[in-house]
Parts: C-alpha cells; structure tokens; sequence
C-alpha cells in the first residue's frame, strides 16, 4: 500500500493536501481534485497548477519527490478526482492496478493515506466496501460512488488507496467521509471514487476485469530428521501471561471478534491494536482463558491429548529479543527436543517453529509488539528484527491448524499483505463499560456518575484503573471525589492522563510503597520480591530473601490496587505507564545510578550462582540484564568486560557465532548508545578510541547478519574512521572492504569505487599486501559487474600475482575467490573457472568458512548448467544430478548459517536448475522467497537476479505480462544501479520472450 500511495503537499511549504495514488510509470497519480482545492488551486485554472507529490520510503524502495501538474479532470461533471503527472517517471513497482468497485461489494478493503494522529501522519485504515449507490443530490456523476465503512478514516485520506484484499485491486479512492459530529450513528460511513472512472476520458486508461492473482508466501521447510525427534508439548506456556483477573469488565465485542477470526479458517493471525493502556494485554488474556476453557469442555478427559489446541504467550514488553522468544518458541513446540545449536541462525529457528505448527493445533499469543516495530519514519509499524518478520509471515501462510494473536500500539504494516491477517482496533470503553470498571475496583456513586467519569477521562482503561485506586485509598471510593482532580484536556494525549492522576495517587502512597514502586522502576522485566528487595533504599532493613515486613505489606496494598500485578509464573510487575512515571521521579529519593548499580549486583549474583556455564539464552538473561544496569550505571567498561568476557566468551564468539543471537548481541550494544540511537556516537569509558571502534565494528557486524545493510554500511564507515584515529589500519582496511562488499551488494557501484579507493590507501598504510589483495578483487569485481573485463581482468591478474608473491597460499581464496571465478566463467573460460572454484571450496572445507563453500558449490553447480546449455543436447542425467548436488548442498547449509545473501543465491541457484529441466514453474515458491528476501534486506543486485527468474516462471506459467513485467523492472534496476550484466541479462531475456523461444 505505501508503495503506491504518495502525499500531495503545496509546492514551497510542503503543506499536506491528502493522499493520491500512481497509476502508471509514465508518471500519472491520481487524486480527489477537493485536495487540490482545500490548497487554494483550481484545476481548470491556465495554466495548469502544480503540487508536490512524495512517495515515502518502504523497505528498499527510496523516498521519491516530483513536482506534478493537473493533466486530467472531469470538466463535464462533478466526479470528484484529477489526474497529475509528474516529471520523471514513476518506478514499476510502485504503480497501482486498478478495477472497477462494481464487483466489489461487501469485500474488505485495506488503504493508506496521510492523516494526522498525534506525532504520525501516514496510517493505515480498514474497512468493508459495500458498494456502489446513486449520486448525492445535485451532482452530476459519471460513475456511481462507492460507499464505505470504516472507522480509520479522517481527514487527510482524500485520495487514498481503496484496496480489495479478495481481489487484490485499487478499486477506489476516499473521498468523503461523514461528520456524524461525535454521535456514533453512520458515524463509520464514507464513500470513494470508483477506480473505473480513469476509462472514461478525457484519462482513457484500462482497467484490469479479473482479480490480480496474489503472491504466493513460501512456506517454512524443516530436516525429516529434526522432525522425527520432536515430542508434541504436554502442558501450555503461560508463565508470562498475566495471572488470571478475579474481576475484570467483558467486553464481548472485541472478545466475539477474535472468536470469529479464531473460527474463521482462513484467518491465521489477528492484531489488537490500540493505545497504551487501553486494555489490549487485558482483553488477550480474557480471551485466552475464553479459549483454553472451551477446548478443555469441548475435548473431554478421554479425548486425545493432540486434539486440543496448546497455548503460548510470550510478552516483548518484558523480553523484546526476536532471539529469546525464539528459542522458547522453539523449545515448546518441539517438546525441549531441538535447540538453538541445531539450527543455523534465527531465520532457521523461525523456520523450524513455524513447520511445527502443522503438527497440532497452537494459539500463540505475542503481547506489546510494538517493542520491537519501528516507530518512527516512513517505516514505522515494521517488525525490526527479519527473524522475527520471517516467523510472523510463516505463520499467516497457509498450511497449518495454528492461530496466532497480537496485541500491539503500532499496526503490524509486515503483515497488512496477507489475506490471512485480520486487524481489530481496540477503542476506548464505552460508558457502560468504564461505570462497570470503576464500581468492580470499589468506586460508589450513581451509574450516571459513574459514566460521566469514563466519558470525562476518555474511557482510557489503565486511567480509570488509577482513578479507582485513588479514590478507594483517599476518599473510600466516593465518586463525588474525582473533583479534586485536575480536569483532563479534550485533547490530552494517553500518557499525559496517567501521569496526571499518578501525581495524586502518589501523595496518598507510603513510604515503603512508593519505595516499591521506584524499585519496580528499574527492573526492564517481572521480578520476583528478592529481586525487589535488592534495589530497596539502603536504609531499609534486609531480612534475607524476603521483603521485609512493612514493605509486604505495601506490595499487597497496591497489588489489592491493581497497580502491580503478578503473572502466571508469580512474578511481580506494573504497566509500563506506571513504570515509566516512577523511573523519573527516583530522583527524589535515591539516584537512577544507585539503583542500577543495585540490579546489576544482583543480576550478576545470579548469574555466578549457576552451576553450570551458561550455554544458552535463557541462561545468559542475568548476564544480559547486568550489561544493561551496567551501561544505565555508567560503567561502561564493566559492560563492555562483561559482553567480551561472558556473553562472547572471548574469541569463542558465543552468543554470536555459537548461538546466533545476533538480535541479542545488537540490543546488547544499544545500551551503549543515547536512547539506543545507534546513529549517535556511543558511550565509552573515558572516550576510550579503542572500546568505540570494537563496539561500532560489532554492532555493523550484527546488523550485517541480520540483513540491515544499510545500517551496517554507517556503522562501519564510524568503525573504519575510528580504527583510523587510532593508526590501526589493518583494521580499518578490513572494516572498508566489508563495506565495500556492501555496497556492492546494495547496488551502490559509485560508493564501491569511493570505498575501494579508501581500502588502498588503507592497505599502503598498513603495509599489509594481502589488504592490498582483496582491494583488487574488490576493484575486479567492481569492473565484473559494469560490464569491463578488461579492467576486471588486469586487477584480478594483479591480485593473483601478489597471492603468489606475498602470501602463503598462491590463489585467490574465500570471496576472492568466488568473485574471480565469477568473471572467469563471465569471460569463456570454464575450465579455469572450475579449476579455481575447486582449490576455493578445498580451502573452505579445511577453514570451515560456511558461507564461503556454499558460494563455491553454487558457482560450480553453475558451470556444470552452463556445459549443458552449450552443448545444445538434451538434458544429460549425471549433469544434471551433478548440478543438483551441488545446489542442494549449498542451500542445506545457507539454511543453517546466518548470512541472507548465500541463502538467496542458494535460492537463485534451484529456480536456475529448475528452468534447464523445463520446469521453471515449480520454481515459483523458491524465486518469490528470494525477492521478498532480496527487497527487505536491500540487495539490489540480488533483486535483479531474482526478478530475472520470476521473468522465466511467469513465462512458463503462460503470463507474459507478469513476465515483461518482471523483466522490465530487473532491467530498470540494474541500469540505475549501473550493473551492466543485470541489464545483459535482461535484454538477452527480452529477445527470448519477443519470439525467438526459451529452449
């Protein structure tokens, strides 16, 4: 939806108008033409006026801006749209396909548009489209509009998207939306432009008649052998969830929705999505209970323990690591019988747990998502950690029994492409609702008062809670009372209300509560009382374990509050609104950094009293809460020994190269960094140089394993400049050529050239010949990709030269390597290729360099394809099972390593095998999942390649305009990027599909 979508603003001011959509590359958008009119622009007026049209960021797709002028509008009756059209060219894959909303009735619609929410503008809506109905009185239309409903529509979304998600078209435009002035009557109803009015002219455009077939997702595959050893789990996971709610207000909407979607087969996941404070936590764990209870009732004692659903709840609030909950997702599900240490890499782990998921019926729940989505910029609601947006996008694909619920303030915009993703908004309480909460919590007073008290604050859950809680402590619940509050604002944001009343619930606190409360504070997870009584003020009496008496007591007072609960497992724990107030106010009565020196002594107590080494995450937690209370103590050299010493183990690498807990290591390192802003400078001790380029270095490291290229690209530029500052050059040599390996691998050929030049002078300053020796293979490879062998022939020549002059083995190893083969087989030499791939992969094997031996086995797989095709004969049987040999076991160990680029071209390599035996059909599955691979990581070279074999499927499937289309956008890319051989390629397929045959 964002891709299509752009913001029409006012030329100069950058005002926002409203929304509009691309409909064609030729560079025509589409909006309401009252858009243009609420900026003071007439689209009859000569000449034509003019707007600002941007196209936001999305994944690797840039933010664009055009200036764009009316071209088209209805001149002869008052349909309510104009088409523009901008200076340049639109991208391919950021155009809409449109159809007509005539056969659209009653299917939902998902759409996206620019109006304002508080700090956001750019939001997603849903709704039901239900259908065409005659024109307003007075108006003379040439097509009925089309009437909506949705409560996400407001003002700012004139001209957005009106997406059928069953026939995946834009099949309107918003254009109106009712002002039912706050009473709740039609106060959801809207109306769009039929698309189908762009085939009338004066805009003559076609219109698609069938449904746009949807991509298919790829499902989770999983080794026969790790599948044999699981055991189906015998008891539910429920430790996080919070305990069961001896009273708590129904609200039965909302829980018969989820039912629905539960029930509904072709609904897998569903998102609660709603403010902080709202209930969502609340109202997912009614649910959950709901749910547990009616298959207990429903299977009986007797009946087979596999045919009831298990449950699992897993809370980012407490533990926001994509590679924690993994690796408890993974423990569940396989009955402790597969660990972390049988899978390569988080995206494995996220594989083998969705696979899993067709074994028996599971009901996940995933609380407070929005801990790990971004929230800001053009991206904001994405899912941060690829691990974790894998997992989430295996389980909304079809093929298994399992559901899955989230609760989340940001939209889960990773998800919003599937048809199997149902979003349920969380509003506020209705006033029946907020009079029921407010008298379960001991409030008294009329029904009448007690309504307008929920209407007055908003019916915002967590501030009617502590309302209650006021009032039972100071005034014994009388409702008369809420007058000594300060009146909230109608426009008061969530967070400003709760922090409104916790300033007077605190005066009424004790001292020993309020001691509570600021030692809860501190703690980032649910602890349990010894944990709290560590950070208790140093005065406090210790008696052991135990809370001391007082301080028990206080706890069951505010439990009895509902300001702190417990969860399933017994642990203590508050809002994060709650939480948050009290971390700010500490400072009246001990220091944030004594308290987290406090947590950091007992978090490391806990973890020296382990018997054992830790070997696992669960077993590092105490280890990664101490590098944390280290950091927010302000020794960071203490959390940098801990994180080398304890979590790595030294050269070892544990948590990453053992574990793989790359998202781990990264959040890790966020600590070091203001408000975990890695684009800021990082904490050191003393501004320790040393310390700085090590961290900047590991954290480019972790965000190059999980895929976040273009982060991992700046960091390492930080690292290489720090590395220089301290006269470290080899280092900062090493750090260049890894970024210029990123470059390349982004398409950012003139930032490779920048970068290799730097790896030069690095390599001179170093003195080090084999730095010298990978720079050109990286300037070879450079001159490999634009197209100039002869350039790429003299550095690859120079660099073999200096491999048998100054190093001890005499040829061109590891990526060196894999990229001189590259232009070896580019240039006609194939039995050189092959020569040079062999002594590659042999020292490989012997360094144990994974992704180094897949790439050679691909590239050697490649050669043996390569004979075949020149050989003009019919498919030969031992090639061919030579050739699959070697891609299969290329992509078994893509599989289990953490690097996307090796499992892409494992992908790549299968769907190329699959064509040379005619079936490139059944290649479909592994090409889409390399460009959705390729596209969210950025790999614009590999989105060439994968576009190029989507080319070939859709010709063999017999749609050759979804082929011409992926042809042409493979070619597009590859000449703005500059890669020569992408456009050869493209235009060698061109040629094919034009007539001349594929055989």
């Amino acid at each position: 939806m964002r891709l299509i979508t752009v913001r029409v603003a006012l030329p100069g001011t950058g005002a926002t108008l409203g929304t509009g959509v691309a409909i064609a590359r030729q560079g025509l958008i589409v909006t309401c033409r009252h858009v243009l009119e609420a900026g003071g622009l007439d689209a009859r007026a000569h000449p034509a006026p003019e707007v600002d049209v941007h196209f936001p960021a999305v994944d690797h797709w840039k933010a664009l801006t055009h200036r764009a002028r009316v071209v088209a509008f209805c001149a002869d009756s008052d349909d309510d749209i104009v088409c523009l059209r901008t200076e340049g060219l639109i991208p391919a894959g950021r155009v809409a396909v449109l159809g007509d909303a005539a056969a659209s009735a009653w299917n939902e619609f998902i759409g996206y548009g620019y109006r304002r929410l508080g700090k956001y503008q750019g939001l997603l809506a849903q709704g039901m489209i239900m259908g065409e109905i005659e024109a307003p009185e007075g108006h003379s239309l040439l097509k009925e509009p089309v009437q909506l409903r949705s409560s996400d529509i407001a003002e700012g979304m004139s001209g957005s998207p009106v997406l059928d998600r069953t026939r995946n078209l834009v099949v309107g435009m918003v254009s109106e939306k009712w002002g039912s002035a706050g009473n709740a009557e039609d106060r959801d109803t809207a109306w769009a432009v039929n698309a189908h009015l762009v085939s009338f002219p004066p805009f003559s455009l076609v219109v698609r008649a069938d449904p746009l077939p949807m991509q298919h997702a790829e499902p989770p595959r999983m080794d026969d052998d790790l599948l044999r050893r699981i055991q189906l789990p015998r008891s539910d996971r429920l430790e996080d969830a919070p305990g069961p709610l001896t009273e708590w207000v129904a609200r039965e909407p909302l829980l018969a929705e989820a039912d629905r979607a539960a029930d509904d087969p072709e609904t897998l996941v569903v998102g609660l999505i709603g403010f902080g404070g709202e209930g969502k936590t609340t109202i997912a764990r009614q649910w959950l209970e709901r749910r547990s209870r009616a298959a207990r009732d429903r299977t009986g004692h007797r009946a087979p323990k596999s045919a009831a659903p298990r449950f699992f709840w897993w809370s980012f609030a407490e533990r926001a690591g994509a590679d924690d909950f993994l690796e408890a997702a993974l423990e569940f599900v396989s009955g402790g019988q597969i660990t972390s240490e049988d899978c390569g890499d988080g995206r494995a782990r996220a594989e083998i747990v969705a696979s899993l998921l067709s074994s028996q019926p599971y009901v996940f729940v995933l609380d407070g998502l929005e801990a790990v989505q971004e929230q800001r910029g053009d991206h904001y609601g994405s899912v941060l950690s690829p691990d974790l947006r894998d997992f989430l996008t295996f389980f909304a694909t079809p093929g298994h029994r399992s559901f899955c619920l989230i609760t989340s303030r940001a939209p889960v915009v990773d998800l919003i492409s599937f048809v199997t993703y149902r979003q349920i908004d969380v509003p506020a309480l209705t006033a029946g609702a907020g009079r029921e909460l407010l008298a379960l919590l001991g409030v008294r007073g009329s029904d009448a008062a007690l309504e307008r008290v929920g209407l007055q604050w908003g019916g915002h859950a967590l501030t009617l809670s502590l309302i209650a809680a006021y009032l039972v402590r100071r005034y014994g619940g009388d409702v008369r009372r809420v007058a000594t509050l300060p009146p909230p604002g109608p426009d008061m944001p969530r967070a400003e209300l709760v922090r409104r009343i916790l300033g007077q619930y605190d005066a009424c606190l004790s001292e020993a509560e309020r001691a509570l409360l600021v030692g809860f504070s501190v703690f980032r997870t649910p602890v349990g009382e010894e944990a709290l009584q560590a950070v208790l003020p140093q005065g406090a009496p210790r008696e052991g374990p135990a809370l001391p008496a007082g301080h028990a007591a206080a706890l069951v007072h505010l439990l009895d509050a509902r300001v702190v609960r417990r969860d399933q497992s017994g642990r203590l724990g508050t809002h994060p609104l709650i939480r948050d107030y009290y971390y700010k106010s500490a400072v009246q009565d001990v220091d944030h950094t004594r308290l987290h020196e406090w947590a950091k002594h007992y978090y490391l107590r806990v973890a020296d009293a382990r018997a054992e080494p830790a070997a696992t995450l669960d077993a590092l937690d105490p280890l990664i809460e101490a590098v944390h209370h280290s950091c927010r103590s302000g020794a960071y050299a203490e959390a940098y020994v801990l994180i080398t010493d304890r979590l790595y183990a030294g050269d070892r690498g544990l948590v990453t190269r053992e574990l793989n807990a790359y998202d781990t290591a990264l959040a890790c390192f966020a600590d070091f960094f203001p408000r975990g802003d890695f684009r800021r400078e990082p904490y050191t001790e003393g501004g320790d140089p040393e310390m700085r380029g090590w961290v900047l270095h590991e954290v480019a490291t972790s965000f190059q394993m999980l895929g976040r290229l273009w982060d991992a690209v700046a960091a390492l530029r930080r690292a290489e400049a720090a590395f220089r500052g301290l006269g470290r050059y080899h280092q900062a040599a090493v750090s260049c050529q890894n970024r210029a390996e990123l470059h390349l691998a982004l398409g950012q050929l003139t930032k490779t050239e920048e970068a290799i030049e730097s790896a030069f002078e690095l390599a001179r300053r170093a003195g080090d010949r084999e730095d010298e020796l990978v720079a050109e293979t990286l300037r070879g490879t450079l001159h490999h990709y634009r197209g100039e062998h002869d350039d790429a022939e003299r550095s690859f020549t120079a660099a073999l030269t200096l491999a048998r002059e100054f190093t001890p083995i005499p040829l061109l190893y590891s990526w060196s390597g894999i990229h001189y083969a590259e232009h070896l087989r580019a240039t006609g030499r194939p039995g050189a290729a092959r020569r040079a791939l062999e002594a590659n992969l042999t020292v490989c094997r012997r360094a144990g360099w994974s992704a180094d031996e897949a790439a050679c086995l691909i590239g050697l797989g490649d050669l043996t394809l390569d004979q075949m095709q020149r050989s003009g004969d019919a498919p030969d049987s031992a090639a061919l099972e030579q050739a699959r040999a070697h891609f299969e076991a290329a992509h078994t160990i893509a599989r289990g390593i953490t690097r996307r680029d090796v499992l892409i071209g494992s992908l790549l390599a299968r769907c190329r095998l699959a064509a040379a035996t005619g079936r490139s059909a059944s290649a479909r599955g592994d090409a889409d999942q390399a460009l959705a691979m390729a596209g969210s990581g950025g790999y614009r070279v590999a989105e060439v390649e994968a576009r190029l074999v989507l080319g070939r499927v859709y010709q063999d499937l017999g749609d050759e305009q979804a082929a011409w289309e992926e042809i042409s956008r493979a070619s597009e890319t590859a000449r703005e990027i500059g890669y020569r051989r992408g456009e050869e390629a493209a235009m060698a397929l061109e040629s094919l599909l034009d007539g001349e045959g594929w055989g």
